[in-house]
């Protein structure tokens, strides 16, 4: 709880910081003004974008899961969803946030290696798109930010390159589940020689379940190709509602005359140079790379404000809702209570 608290300290130390040096041009008076006047239409335009990209998430969560496992409800689907939100929010890298959502899901009584290979397909999935996306992205507008923003064609490539390695190793974790198994032994024996794991030819026979359930259910999924089809048509739509938010702040300001697709291009490359910075929610970063890209279509003196809101829209919002639907108890599963606590206790 101590490193959360830090890290959420550290999380508003960069932000406060980034924003104070984005405002040394601009007067607080002046900026206050612009928010005062922003458009209320387009404001809620990007809230339905992000509640948007939320509910696709939740949807995908909810298909993924009832595909290998009955008797979920949509609600616990969603408080996955929003768990990892939080986490991946707090924690560097954004590595806390699946280890959390297996945590939660296995308190409402999915076994953890169905639950280990929902989470992977989806990431795998989210990965892989991405990537194409942004491949898309590079190959349609790379020439017009390349003129605009010096240097960006190898910001660009670096963001590409780790997402496409990402891709590749977990492309390779699923195709080599006898590898994880080799690891966990590993791990296993080491405790043991450290006199830690008193028995560990159970804790073998555990991993060995909970993998071979987990390359079961990802082979249910690798062979519904509707399904795959379905998460993939979904997940492009959950980064296209992501990517539109900072056009809606542009229009929110009353300005006009950029094409939504270069917005949504620009929305790409942040992400993509972002995901993987080792600072929780990427602060500093993903407010320097907006700034970086953005200034090509907002003014000066707007910009500042226009950072604050597309921050709050994309990331503080989802922050705070995402660390009360955490708190929040999971829609009661009564045939699967006593098969959870089970699964859970015999694991750990």
């Amino acid at each position: 709880m101590k490193k959360y608290i830090a890290n959420m300290i550290l999380i508003i130390g960069v932000s406060l910081l980034t924003m104070w040096m984005l405002l040394g041009s601009v007067g607080l008076s002046q900026f206050v003004g612009y928010l005062t006047r922003l458009a209320p239409k387009w404001i809620a335009i990007g809230f339905i974008c992000i509640g948007l990209y939320w509910a696709l998430e939740t949807i995908i969560q909810y298909l993924l899961v009832r595909k290998m496992y009955r008797g979920n409800h949509l609600w616990n689907s969603f408080k996955v969803v929003m768990t990892g939100h939080f986490f991946n929010a707090i924690t560097p890298f954004a590595s806390g946030g699946q280890p959390m959502q297996a945590f939660v899901m296995m308190k409402q009584g999915v076994p953890l290696g169905t639950s280990a290979s929902v989470l992977l397909s989806k990431f795998i999935i989210y990965q892989i798109i991405l990537t194409l996306y942004s491949l898309v992205v590079l190959v349609m507008e790379l020439k017009f930010f390349i003129v605009k923003v010096q240097g960006i064609i190898y910001l660009s490539l670096v963001g590409f390159l780790v997402n496409l390695g990402v891709v590749i190793i977990l492309i390779m974790a699923v195709l080599k589940g006898e590898y994880v198994k080799k690891i966990g032994f590993w791990l296993i024996n080491l405790l043991n020689k450290m006199h830690i794991n008193k028995s560990p030819s159970t804790y073998k026979r555990k991993i060995i379940k909970q993998v071979d359930l987990f390359n079961s259910n990802i082979k249910v999924i690798k062979e519904n190709k509707r399904l795959l089809l379905r998460v993939c048509i979904l997940t492009v739509a959950q980064l296209t509602a992501y990517f539109v938010i900072p056009y809606a702040v542009y229009r929110a300001f009353g300005l006009r005359g950029t094409e939504m697709f270069v917005m949504i291009s620009a929305s790409a490359f942040i992400v993509m140079f972002s995901s993987f910075v080792p600072i929780p929610g990427g602060a500093g970063v993903a407010e320097g790379s907006f700034f970086l890209l953005f200034q090509l279509f907002f003014p000066s003196p707007i910009l500042p404000a226009a950072i604050l809101c597309w921050r709050v829209i994309t990331f503080y919002v989802p922050l705070c809702l995402g660390g009360v639907i955490t708190i929040l108890p999971n829609q009661k599963n009564e045939y699967n209570k006593v098969k959870v606590v089970q699964e859970y206790n015999s694991f750990f």
